[in-house]
């Protein structure tokens, strides 16, 4: 039960997260997979904000606006998921947590109140996930 309550006050303040509606997606057209590329068109302009990933917040204790924004997605368990799943498990998207918030495959859509990525977004996330997550 305790457990539950604690779920249902997270899903309360990821709730809280931006209404913003503008769609600020990265043009991933022959893009590399890398994860500075999607550190900065993704995670700054959609996801590290005050009441979501910031410093200030941490939504689900992450943190997307740092230089830590790396250590804190990669291998590294994800307080959300009822499986277990790390937020990314490098070499396999399909069970990094990261990849089932985003697509919708998980019930915590992300982002949480804003427009969602595209579909060629989400498989530049997977693509860099599938060759090994690095930090490059």
């Amino acid at each position: 039960m305790k457990n539950r309550i604690s779920i249902f006050i997270l899903y309360c303040f990821l709730a809280a997260c931006s209404t913003e509606t503008s769609i600020n997606q990265p043009d991933t057209n022959e893009q590399t997979a890398s994860f500075s590329f999607i550190e900065k068109n993704v995670f700054r302009t959609r996801c590290a904000f005050s009441g979501c990933h910031a410093s200030d917040t941490k939504s689900a204790n992450l943190d997307l606006s740092t230089t830590n924004a790396y250590s804190n997605l990669v291998n590294v368990k994800s307080i959300l998921s009822t499986e277990g799943l790390n937020r990314v498990e490098p070499g396999n998207s399909q069970t990094s947590f990261l990849i089932k918030v985003l697509d919708g495959s998980n019930p915590t859509k992300m982002p949480l109140n804003g427009a969602p990525l595209d579909q060629e977004t989400i498989d530049l996330i997977a693509k860099w996930i599938d060759e090994g997550a690095q930090n490059n």
